[in-house]
């Protein structure tokens, strides 16, 4: 009985949307996130950022601020960081926050991590060094926080933890961690430790390829594999009567594929983007990440149609259908418009009804 259950628990495709990051005016993301719950998306996702590069318009608000107040005028969409790192705040603050937030919404509070990115991190002063091995115990660390009386560990990153304790417990044992795993260590770490996986720039081949190692691990660790969330976090724009406008909207986009050079490699293999700068070690200040921004002018002509939800209704509808036939259980999507209200209501009215008449 509790296999069954575990394999209908994300047995209909689930939708969710993730606010932008530098955030534009914060009234539009407020109605944003009122609209897209009343059209039945079901997750907040809102990225964790200090600063972002190369910058843009808008603003990097704190990250568990801004979804407290997203709490406070929603109440179903579940609420995440797309994503935080272990770097920036001690486990025991995070542990705290996201308490905080779980007890403020009622249970609705989830966390996105990662391995963290240098613009975030290296001109604070902080230390970064041996970052899959500090996510991993940082994950630890939050559950034990959330679930145990005391903590006591001798740890190499945040020294000797001595009966330390929280006095906000959040609402949910343990609020669903999500690992935003790019390459093989974080996706073996998300198959034995994540609730969900949150990754970016797949194709529905290498999703599925990529999804296939956090099964296998999740197995080997005892875990069913079935209960993980097998989240793509993309963009989408829809435009009935011109598609390739939608496809247009995205093209500023084009240059963080050249900084995920691995995982763009993978979807295209006779590219050979060079791998020595990446979204992880970018710095505008550095000659040869310039250069590296310049590779843009070399991705294929289909890129942004291959890994995003771009052009009519129809064509949306065929490429959230690729992902779930790769092994997707949900879409956190950036409303890219041009008419973003429109969006949400196409959702509504066709999308989600058409995912959910599908299960059937």
């Amino acid at each position: 009985m509790e296999i069954f259950k575990a394999l209908t628990i994300f047995l209909i495709m689930k939708f969710g949307f993730s606010i932008p990051v530098p955030t534009p005016r914060l009234e539009y993301m407020y109605e944003g996130a009122k609209k897209a719950e009343k059209c039945g998306f079901e997750y907040v996702f809102y990225a964790d950022h200090t600063v972002m590069l190369p910058p843009g318009p808008g603003t990097c608000y704190d990250a568990y601020m801004f979804l407290t107040a997203m709490a406070m005028i929603t109440k179903k969409v579940k609420l995440c960081t797309g994503v935080s790192d272990p770097h920036r705040f001690h486990p025991a603050l995070m542990a705290q926050k996201v308490a905080t937030l779980d007890q403020i919404s009622n249970g609705r509070a989830m966390i996105g991590l990662g391995a963290g990115e240098k613009m975030n991190i290296d001109m604070y002063g902080l230390n970064r060094d041996r970052s899959v091995a500090k996510l991993r115990e940082y994950i630890e660390l939050l559950r034990e926080f959330w679930t145990k009386r005391k903590v006591n560990r001798k740890s190499d990153f945040w020294g000797n933890i001595r009966r330390a304790y929280l006095q906000v417990k959040p609402i949910q044992n343990t609020p669903p961690i999500y690992i935003a795993a790019n390459g093989p260590k974080t996706r073996q770490m998300t198959g034995e430790l994540g609730d969900g996986w949150y990754p970016f720039v797949e194709s529905p081949k290498s999703f599925k390829e990529n999804k296939k190692e956090i099964v296998e691990t999740a197995k080997k660790a005892g875990r069913n594999p079935e209960e993980i969330n097998y989240t793509y976090n993309c963009f989408v724009a829809i435009d009935n009567k011109n598609p390739e406008n939608a496809v247009q909207r995205c093209e500023f986009f084009k240059g963080t594929y050249v900084l995920n050079p691995t995982k763009t490699n993978q979807i295209y293999p006779d590219l050979c983007l060079p791998t020595d700068y990446t979204i992880h070690n970018f710095d505008m200040q550095v000659k040869d990440a310039n250069e590296q921004l310049a590779c843009v002018n070399n991705l294929p002509e289909t890129i942004l149609q291959d890994t995003n939800c771009l052009g009519s209704t129809d064509d949306v509808i065929s490429n959230i259908e690729k992902y779930k036939e790769a092994g997707a259980t949900s879409m956190i999507l950036m409303n890219r418009g041009p008419d973003i209200n429109q969006v949400y209501e196409i959702f509504r009215d066709k999308i989600i009804p058409y995912f959910k008449e599908l299960e059937r």
